[in-house]
């Protein structure tokens, strides 16, 4: 249909519509629809009684679907009749009539149909069936109007493809038949001659058997059904990128709407959407550079215009695209980590900006610029300060509300207290609210959920997380919330996969990770968050498990999406298999890159870093070595408030006392950190922090000093050691449960209870079978 009125206009500029045998169905639909209308209304004013028109299911159905259809591209007529069926069986049975009985009668049935439409417009004798400045009535007028400007020989060869189009309902025309249809057309031109079968054959689209099946094979887009599309596929790969079509057959879509219409430009900023959303850089700088060189005016160099006017103005068109043209390709560089690159680009677009005074762009260009800073730990407060300021007095919400909420993250790794970094928050859910900015007031959510979950408060975090996604329910989207941002959604999604895994609910994680999968598919911009978060589960689950193997081969697929964090779980994973020199290197390294700020370190990676070196020292027996690394640790967490970090490296400094023979000193520092472990704490911290609890128990009361109270606190230490063995069976940590069976049995032979040392000997034996002591030796830390 594209090479038809390429050919058929004869070089003339491209009408804006234009008439498919898609449209043709589309008019006999609203025809049918509103002369039964029409015959409802007559016979409800001549008789008083409701005459026999349209269900009102069927005509709430019928103008919600033709709605969509006059804005989407045109498809075949197989794919059109099942819809229409949906809505009438009758409807569906006179499109099919009416199709038929034009193309059986000849090049004056079409216009005589087009003469009935203008009938149905026409008010002269009494009100119209349809109003001509209805969205049909508008459709319908815009048809007979590209109609009427049809010569003779274009509607020949719209009545041909007509034809084709219908013989189509019965299945795909082969070559045979469609070389059989062109054979039965005699076409008369304009200057009276006939019209060979070459000549037709020239007006159809070539390939139509080899398109792919998900396209249709007439794909024409109007150029209002091209902006429509590139509309909503651009929203849905910014708000819900599931829902958008898929990569390659979007390309595919792209690739038609540009053949149809080489002029819409939007074109190739659709195409770098669906390039940054495969991480593609070749075809994402490409299409970037495309978009922006159709931008640009195109003046004539061989003809001297004198209009000065013209010439400023052209120059500030100019001007204007080259300077936000530098500022995507900066953006583009900073998403695939090249910062010199990013930063070239940033000054360019900078420069221009100050040139032009452009106040927006360079508060633009500057949001980057403290994005690209903050990743090299450079302090940015000053600039964030100025960057706010400015954007409040130039009346800028939207980075206002983005400044603050930069200038908090990076304030709440400055160790800054967690009121003054709430109140800042605040600040910007204020402004969110008053200019309904809904994506920033989901990207505040996460990072107070993130800030929560640092502070060590995972309760509030996980109530942030849930905020969050409430707001992406249906409920929520219906009441007219423009967006929720995909990578919070996807952050609030992970981070509660994570909380449930630290429960024990492993199997509510991996099907909460599954959930994420399907809304956010691998090959999706913000994919890697949940498969990190997988990676990291799938790792503990081994390590739990006892399995190092897999362990290892999690390792590696962390190491493709982290490499800190990858380090810091081999170090992890070097110590349990005794591997203590491999584990100190790896340790070594990770406190290194979070001391020197470099990328992917946090505050969180570097306390728990220094945490496993001392635990490492700890199975080396270097428990004096151990001390200074817990207390580098318990300042950090001190400076930066990580409550409950803090509350773990006291617990492994009430370790080591209890080593030294210090069990009082190591009791006092648990009974004030229980608390903080029991509310926020995994059900592994809390089994293990049980578990040293009942070690100090026993060690503070012993038979000599006080029998009484010496089997008091044995019977206290058996119920905490079973709560423990509960929270290590059901984090699969079952060579603990080991630990926790053969002090039992010894607690039970000391007070005599043989039935019950019994079993606990039984469990332990199972157990040793299952998790030989060559293979994991007893725990020597916390």
């Amino acid at each position: 249909m594209e090479l038809l009125y390429n050919q058929g206009f004869g070089g003339m500029t491209r009408p804006k519509e234009w008439i498919t045998p898609h449209k043709v169905s589309m008019l006999i639909l609203i025809l049918e629809y509103a002369e039964k209308e029409k015959k409802k209304k007559g016979a409800a004013s001549v008789t008083a009684e409701i005459g026999e028109g349209w269900d009102l299911k069927v005509s709430r159905k019928f103008c919600r679907a033709m709605l969509s259809w006059i804005q989407m591209p045109d498809v075949e007529l197989l794919q059109l009749l099942p819809k229409v069926r949906d809505i009438s069986e009758e409807l569906c049975q006179i499109l099919i009539k009416r199709l038929h009985g034009m193309v059986s009668t000849g090049i004056s049935s079409l216009a005589n149909f087009f003469q009935s439409l203008e009938q149905l417009l026409d008010s002269n004798n009494g009100e119209a069936s349809l109003h001509r400045h209805s969205i049909l009535g508008m459709f319908m007028r815009r048809m007979v109007l590209s109609y009427d400007k049809l010569s003779f020989s274009q509607v020949s060869k719209l009545y041909a493809i007509l034809k084709l189009y219908v013989k189509e309902e019965s299945g795909r025309l082969t070559e045979a038949n469609r070389s059989e249809a062109m054979a039965d057309i005699s076409m008369v031109m304009d200057d009276g001659g006939t019209m060979t079968k070459e000549e037709l054959e020239a007006t159809l689209p070539e390939c139509a058997e080899e398109r792919p099946k998900e396209l249709p094979a007439e794909k024409v887009f109007t150029r209002r059904q091209g902006e429509f599309f590139i509309a909503q596929q651009a929203s849905l790969l910014e708000k819900d990128e599931s829902k958008a079509l898929p990569p390659d057959i979007l390309q595919q879509q792209i690739n038609a709407l540009q053949e149809s219409n080489p002029d819409l430009t939007e074109t190739h900023y659709l195409s770098y959407l669906n390039c940054m959303r495969l991480s593609e850089f070749c075809g994402a700088i490409h299409n970037l550079h495309s978009y922006f060189d159709h931008l640009l005016p195109k003046g004539d160099n061989s003809k001297d215009n004198k209009d000065s006017n013209h010439n400023t103005a052209e120059q500030k068109t100019k001007s204007y695209r080259y300077r936000y043209a530098a500022l995507g390709l900066a953006g583009l560089h900073c998403r695939f980590g090249h910062r010199e690159n990013a930063l070239h680009a940033l000054k360019e677009a900078i420069k221009m900006a100050q040139e032009a005074s452009d106040h927006v762009c360079l508060q633009h260009a500057m949001g980057w610029l403290y994005r690209l800073e903050d990743k090299e730990g450079i302090d940015i407060s000053s600039l964030l300060d100025r960057s706010v300021a400015k954007t409040e007095e130039l009346n800028l919400p939207y980075l206002t509300s983005l400044g603050i909420q930069s200038f908090t993250r990076h304030k709440a790794l400055q160790s800054i207290q967690p009121a003054m970094v709430f109140e800042y928050l605040a600040k910007s859910d204020a402004l969110n609210c008053q200019h309904n900015q809904s994506q920033l007031v989901s990207t505040s959510l996460a990072q107070q959920s993130a800030l929560w979950q640092m502070y060590g408060q995972s309760t509030m975090s996980s109530l942030c997380d849930q905020l969050l996604l409430s707001m992406s329910s249906l409920e929520f989207s219906t009441v007219g919330h423009s967006r929720i941002d995909s990578e919070a959604m996807c952050l609030a999604v992970s981070n509660q996969a994570r909380q449930l895994a630290d429960q024990g609910r492993v199997q509510a994680a991996k099907d909460v990770l599954l959930f994420a999968e399907t809304k956010f598919p691998k090959m999706s911009q913000h994919a890697k968050i949940w498969m990190l978060c997988k990676q990291q589960l799938l790792f503990q689950q081994a390590v739990n498990q006892a399995r190092w193997q897999q362990a290892e081969q999690m390792v590696l697929s962390i190491a493709a999406l982290s490499s800190i964090d990858s380090k810091f779980r081999n170090a992890l994973l070097s110590r349990l298999k005794g591997e203590t020199t491999q584990s100190l290197k790896l340790l070594h390294d990770v406190i290194d890159q979070c001391t020197n700020h470099k990328e992917g370190w946090s505050t969180e990676m570097h306390a728990r870093a220094l945490m496993l070196l001392a635990e490492v020292q700890c199975e080396s027996s270097n428990h004096m070595t151990a001390i200074p690394h817990l207390f580098e640790c318990l300042a950090l967490c001190r400076k930066h408030h990580l409550t409950y970090l803090a509350a773990m490296a006291t617990a492994h400094v009430a370790h080591i006392q209890l080593i030294l023979k210090m069990p009082h000193h190591g009791m006092s520092l648990l009974k004030k950190i229980m608390p903080v472990i029991l509310a926020n704490g995994s059900v592994q911290d809390k089994s293990r922090v049980q578990l040293l609890l009942a070690k100090c128990q026993l060690a503070c009361h012993t038979s000599k000093q006080d029998p009484e109270g010496r089997k008091t606190a044995l019977l206290s230490a058996v119920q905490m050691l079973s709560q423990a063995a509960e929270g290590f069976h059901t984090v699969e940590t079952e060579y603990r449960v080991k630990d926790v069976m053969y002090l039992q049995a010894h607690i039970y032979q000391e007070l005599g209870y043989t039935s019950e040392r019994n079993k606990c000997a039984m469990h332990f034996r199972q157990l040793d079978q299952q998790y030989p002591t060559a293979l994991v030796p007893p725990m020597s830390t916390l």
